[in-house]
């Protein structure tokens, strides 16, 4: 196939060819879980410090604000297609510096180094935790990306430590970069009158809902927590991704509990707003993205002692003792019971920024920057 000429369009600028010395795939804009997250802030970060990196979106390359305001986002099978057919030749056009997987998916072109995102490694640590073509098709693929890459970036230590052990990762090729969030200040008046809640309080779950995310322990700690406290409200504020159907139907009938189903940023930002605290009951973490963004809004959470949610937030949160419902229970009714300094969650937050996140990104992308 020959060489795909690219051209990029910059603010102010006649087209040109792509100035950039990396590009990023980034079809996993459409992804609505922590990886779209992710891409959508590291491409952010991209675009406010005019860094030379391309987008690879729907078979294109684009400048990072073009690719946060493209529209039409690839189906799976047709993101697979892309990541694996069209974007090697595509990126090898403008002779990158690196080529960044932020996802673990696609295929970089021959002769340039690649870089990959490591989040976690759920697919290992307990496959029973996925679908079955879904965990077997981590566990190969993922091991096979690793092998090939010249440098693997973690979330963070306790992710490093699993890829060394259980990848095989060389400490040389490891590069830890801790995740970041704007701040999610906003006026809860949206959530409450969507959801009808008016004065009521309430704390929140927020996540897509899968069996690592520990949600029926969490529902089990609630009849506890319920009983003390009766005029509050738990919020399972993210989509359903996939577990026992069983486990859907309690949601939705257990009293006091109110199932949103999946929410826009906004809607999510106006609802953990409004909480008297997040609860992320999660067995096992890569990072851990909304305890994060509940603090950047001075919101407390209650925490289990996975080491990845222990290594990052065990100063500013109560951790449980264990992931069992009396645990969480115990936590939760101590964390209402007691003050929280907003100021102090604020701050910690802050050192979290999208600017730090992409600063360190670009870091990794210079040690091959010829």
């Amino acid at each position: 196939m020959p060489a795909v000429h690219v051209e990029l369009k910059y603010k102010n600028t006649e087209p040109e060819v792509c100035p950039a010395t990396a590009v990023i795939y980034a079809d996993s804009l459409s992804n609505r879980g922590g990886t779209g997250i992710y891409v959508k802030r590291l491409l952010e970060g991209f675009s406010r410090c005019n860094a030379h990196v391309a987008a690879a979106v729907g078979g294109k390359l684009m400048t990072p604000a073009e690719a946060l305001s493209y529209q039409m986002f690839a189906g799976n099978i047709r993101k697979v297609i892309n990541e694996n057919t069209i974007l090697p030749f595509a990126a090898a056009s403008i002779s990158p510096s690196i080529v960044h997987l932020p996802a673990f998916s696609g295929r970089t072109p021959q002769g340039f180094p690649c870089a990959v995102t490591l989040h976690d490694l759920a697919f290992c640590r307990n496959p029973s935790w996925f679908p079955l073509l879904r965990s077997i098709y981590y566990r190969l693929h993922f091991r096979k990306v690793a092998r090939k890459a010249d440098v693997v970036m973690v979330d963070s230590e306790s992710t490093g430590i699993e890829a060394r052990e259980l990848l095989g990762i060389d400490d040389s090729r490891i590069r830890r970069v801790y995740l970041s969030t704007d701040s999610f200040t906003a006026d809860p008046s949206a959530f409450r009158e969507k959801f009808s809640l008016q004065e009521e309080r309430y704390i929140v779950f927020s996540g897509t809902i899968e069996p690592r995310k520990n949600i029926s322990a969490l529902l089990d700690s609630w009849e506890t927590v319920n009983r003390t406290h009766t005029d509050l409200h738990l919020v399972i504020a993210g989509r359903w991704g996939w577990g026992p159907l069983e486990l859907r139907r309690k949601l939705q009938d257990t009293k006091g509990i109110i199932l949103t189903g999946s929410l826009s940023e906004n809607m999510l930002k106006s609802c953990i707003s409004g909480a008297e605290l997040l609860v992320y009951p999660s067995l096992y973490e890569g990072f851990g993205l909304p305890p994060l963004e509940a603090a950047s809004a001075g919101i407390p959470s209650v925490l289990t002692p996975a080491s990845a949610l222990k290594e990052i937030y065990s100063g500013v949160s109560i951790i449980a003792e264990g992931f069992d419902p009396d645990s969480i229970a115990r936590s939760i009714l101590h964390s209402l019971d007691i003050e929280h300094d907003a100021e102090v969650l604020m701050d910690f937050a802050s050192g979290f920024s999208i600017e730090r996140m992409t600063e360190e990104v670009l870091k990794v992308y210079e040690e091959f920057r010829i």
